[in-house]
């Protein structure tokens, strides 16, 4: 298999970019996982393991798990002495101020104090006032207001990183009243500009087993998180969510949509799914194949384009936004 070299990525940056991210994250990772986010083959990846034991200033772990390899470095005696730069710091107040609109006020504070706390780390002093120069804005349209829930988070994250079930109070706008479930919190899921909580559900008491491992909630409508003594065994590797199209998880379908060249360019700078197809139509349209896992959604989207948009498949779905078509027409006279 050729190695899917990154534009300008030379192999002793790609090696550098290996030996901190095992040095520093403390994680294990599978060698899938190293090969996309370093974007080379597993056989690369080897060789640069390879390379870095034989250098002795760390120790690499290896193990399998079924048929997945699995490496890691041991933890050193002695943590490494490290410092940081100023544009360090400023990519970390690019993420900071692209997601703050999603955290609770009190959070926003924190993070901003933690990241004012890093420039310590600097290696002059004077370089302060550029590293914390704000560089981003957030935009987004229907913003949901987090206010209050700022326990809540911390009591998710603290389960999250210790593995322990919480039994949650849920408002669902399908039921009238609040339900309370035992879930194991996996990790936060933002999209559209709203944060969710993707879990499993787990047994009510005993030793916890998972009942439903596609669970997503809305924080906006998460009442009361509480801690138990219970605790679950996490996946070993978390879901892409750039496989599929779609937030809620069903059973994979391909869609084929034409859209006009008024929308052309929208489509053609997004990825939709791992495996998606463009090709380009006369007259500057474009026709776009991919794999989504949630037919509402896939509607919503045919329907935000108006006339730039005709669905081709699945024939069902289709068929489905004719009639929402005939409806909405029908309101308008």
């Amino acid at each position: 298999m050729p190695e899917k070299l990154a534009p300008h990525v030379s192999p002793a940056a790609r090696m550098l970019n290996l030996y901190g991210l095992l040095l520093f994250s403390g994680r294990q990772y599978s060698l899938p996982q190293l090969a996309r986010m370093l974007r080379c083959s597993k056989q690369t990846v080897l060789r640069m393991l390879e390379q870095i034991e034989m250098s002795r200033t760390v120790t690499v772990e290896s193990w399998r798990e079924g048929r997945r390899k699995w490496v890691r470095v041991k933890t050193p005696q002695t943590p490494p002495r490290v410092c940081l730069d100023a544009r360090a710091i400023q990519l970390l107040l690019l993420c900071r101020d692209f997601v703050c609109h999603l955290l609770p006020p009190e959070l926003r504070e924190e993070v901003g104090q933690a990241i004012a706390r890093t420039t310590t780390l600097l290696s002059d002093p004077r370089d302060r006032s550029q590293a914390l120069t704000p560089l981003a804005q957030a935009s987004a349209k229907g913003m949901v207001d987090y206010s209050g829930q700022e326990d809540l988070v911390h009591t998710l994250l603290t389960a999250m990183t210790e593995h322990r079930v919480c039994r949650v109070r849920y408002h669902s706008p399908k039921h009238p009243k609040p339900r309370e479930y035992a879930v194991a919190p996996l990790f936060f899921l933002s999209h559209h500009a709203t944060l969710y909580l993707r879990c499993w559900r787990m047994t009510e008491d005993g030793p916890p087993e998972v009942v439903y491992d596609n669970m997503l909630l809305a924080m906006q409508r998460l009442l009361a998180v509480k801690l138990t003594d219970r605790h679950f065994h996490p996946p070993l590797e978390l879901p892409d969510p750039g496989q599929a199209f779609g937030l809620m998880q069903g059973e994979p379908f391909r869609v084929r949509l034409k859209v006009g060249p008024q929308a052309a360019a929208y489509v053609r700078e997004r990825r939709w799914s791992g495996d998606q197809k463009l090709t380009a139509l006369p007259g500057g349209g474009v026709l776009v194949e991919f794999t989504a896992t949630s037919r509402p959604e896939v509607a919503s989207f045919v329907l935000s384009f108006g006339p730039e948009a005709e669905l081709l498949a699945p024939e069902d779905l289709r068929a489905e936004v004719a009639r929402m078509i005939r409806q909405m027409a029908a309101i308008y006279g």
